[in-house]
């Protein structure tokens, strides 16, 4: 179910409903906010980016509520996971990284900030939303590891929340995340 709700694909049924065509023919090709943005605006690039954030955000908490914390992140997973290879669009979905700050969102307000700290700092200076998800996403899982070194080796630091269990599901979501800005990073080089 989890899954599911992840794989509404709302940059495609925005861009199809208002322009009556395939979203993924046009700009990036991709179903994500940045894209939206790119081709309808800055209105229904934030409305695109707060759906795939609030699509994973609310199967997580609402599984924590009922479940426990490591069941709503591994749903938060699943979630992820079928916005990035949505079922309805032959596997071929969004980057992930709206959903992904989703759940980053329960599991570390703090590595959530830092996130979009780093975003807004190399989208500012490259001009380019893919190489701030990349920047972004590697540098908020190192500062994770980090983070869960001190905490257990200098028991300091122990009001940012995280566990090692959420810090495995952050670190594979990431590396999907990053395989699925390849094609971003090639093009970034060539200009």
């Amino acid at each position: 179910m989890s899954y599911l709700v992840g794989s509404i694909p709302f940059g495609y049924l925005i861009y199809k409903f208002k322009n009556g065509d395939d979203i993924r023919k046009y700009g990036s090709g991709n179903i994500g906010a940045t894209n939206v943005n790119r081709l309808m605006g800055k209105k229904l690039g934030i409305i695109t980016l707060l759906f795939d954030f609030f699509k994973t955000f609310v199967v997580t908490i609402y599984i924590t509520y009922l479940f426990g914390n490591e069941l709503g992140v591994v749903c938060g997973f699943f979630s992820i996971l079928g916005h990035i290879f949505p079922v309805w669009l032959k596997f071929k979905g969004g980057k992930g990284v709206a959903s992904f700050l989703g759940l980053l969102s329960i599991i570390s307000w703090p590595l959530t900030l830092i996130f979009c700290f780093f975003w807004l700092i190399t989208v500012k200076i490259f001009k380019f939303s893919a190489i701030g998800a990349i920047v972004a996403t590697i540098l908020n899982i190192i500062i994770f590891k980090l983070v869960l070194l001190v905490q257990f080796s200098k028991n300091i630091m122990s009001w940012v929340p995280g566990t090692p269990f959420e810090f495995n599901v952050i670190a594979i979501l990431s590396l999907i995340i990053l395989y699925k800005h390849h094609s971003n990073l090639i093009s970034f080089f060539k200009k």
